[in-house]
């Protein structure tokens, strides 16, 4: 259990009414945040303050503060409005040779990974490949000979994917650069809660949001892209925000890109969003996020030593290098996890079916307690 943790609980009074497990799909603010919110709420609407001149030092902080989260430069950092937006960041700024367009994912990822790419498809810029897997998992040598066999140019993948496997994405990434593939990383279900350093794991481009684990008001996200990526994706926003000029002179056009990661981004940031996730990320670099993972890790550990192996059965990997901060498991009949996802929220105990599993996601509020209940409810079925 992460230390102080009765103090970590106070922050999410929600937990006194409902007992939630379901973080990968979205988590409530903490105290903390809501307080910077109605801070800046309330000195908005009774004093004057320059917004243009609060979104400059607002995008600062943050782009610094997921900078030492990801362990990259802060001029590395786009702001976005979402995981997605990312993701068609690089997917409408790559420009690929018409003969040699091939981009490839498993073909059990989340949709946001897949549609960007579809839509490029369908304006005949790539051919997409999907490569067989189960549950998101897909052996890696058969990514890398698909990848090889195939000659795909662009290879986008979930760090940890939405049914909960990790890849080994140091890895793919070594494999992808020593044969020139583009690697496009999406993090949502990793950001935050599973230790992630774009330098060590060799990435290059990560998308990630922040309306799951990051706790945040939804509409914002954020993307990491280094240099050598930024000379080979063209920025498909323009707009006043993005682009060098002159304060005092708005009407003499030039476009100008920015050299850094704000070249991408999309005119005016969301204010509250970028607020509420900035104190989010200041807690989680104070609790550490190693310290985190270990806390969801040991939570998953009590509900399957309590679960009735007679009725219910781990779907997950639980190898200490692919297992992640979610956990998705199954009645023997498949066919109840339905009907087991309702009786659950009669009691207000809210955990997620995806793909007809039943899926549990732990967050920093959680304790022994909460996952006890849960258990004694699934193995009175």
């Amino acid at each position: 259990m992460l230390p102080n943790h009765d103090e970590i609980r106070a922050q999410f009074p929600f937990m006194q009414k409902v007992t939630y497990i379901d973080s990968a799909h979205f988590t409530p603010y903490p105290q903390r945040s809501v307080e910077k919110l109605n801070e800046f709420i309330t000195s908005f609407t009774t004093d004057y303050i320059n917004l243009s001149i609060v979104n400059i030092m607002r995008a600062r902080e943050l782009r610094e503060s997921c900078g030492k989260l990801l362990n990259c430069s802060a001029e590395d950092v786009i702001i976005t409005s979402n995981t997605t937006h990312g993701i068609n960041i690089f997917a409408n700024g790559i420009r690929l040779d018409p003969k040699d367009n091939n981009v490839a994912m498993l073909d059990s990822e989340f949709p946001a990974v897949v549609y960007p790419w579809l839509n490029q498809e369908k304006q005949g810029r790539v051919n997409v490949m999907l490569i067989p897997s189960d549950k998101g998992y897909a052996n890696e040598a058969l990514i890398k000979r698909t990848l090889l066999d195939f000659n795909i140019r662009v290879f986008t993948i979930s760090l940890v994917q939405f049914l909960g496997y990790r890849h080994n994405i140091r890895n793919i990434a070594e494999f992808c650069k020593k044969r020139n593939i583009l690697l496009v990383v999406d993090g949502i279900q990793a950001t935050g809660v599973s230790p992630v350093d774009v330098q060590e794991m060799g990435i290059d481009f990560l998308s990630t949001g922040n309306q799951k684990w990051l706790m945040s008001p939804a509409g914002l996200g954020f993307t990491y892209i280094s240099k050598k990526y930024r000379e080979l994706i063209m920025p498909s926003y323009a707009g006043t925000t993005n682009v060098n000029y002159d304060f005092e002179h708005f009407l003499d056009y030039k476009l100008d890109f920015k050299q850094s990661g704000e070249a991408y981004e999309n005119s005016t940031l969301n204010t509250l969003a970028m607020i509420g996730t900035n104190e989010v990320l200041n807690y989680f670099l104070e609790l550490g996020v190693q310290n985190i993972f270990d806390h969801i890790i040991d939570i998953q550990n009590r509900l399957i030593e309590l679960l009735d192996k007679d009725k219910y059965k781990i779907e997950s990997v639980l190898s200490p290098e692919n297992r992640s901060t979610i956990l998705i498991f199954s009645h023997v009949d498949n066919t109840r996890n339905k009907e087991i996802q309702k009786m659950l929220e009669e009691q207000k105990i809210y955990i997620a079916l995806r793909e007809g599993y039943l899926r549990l996601s732990p967050h920093i509020y959680n304790n022994y307690s909460d996952v006890e209940k849960l258990a004694e409810a699934l193995n009175a079925f």
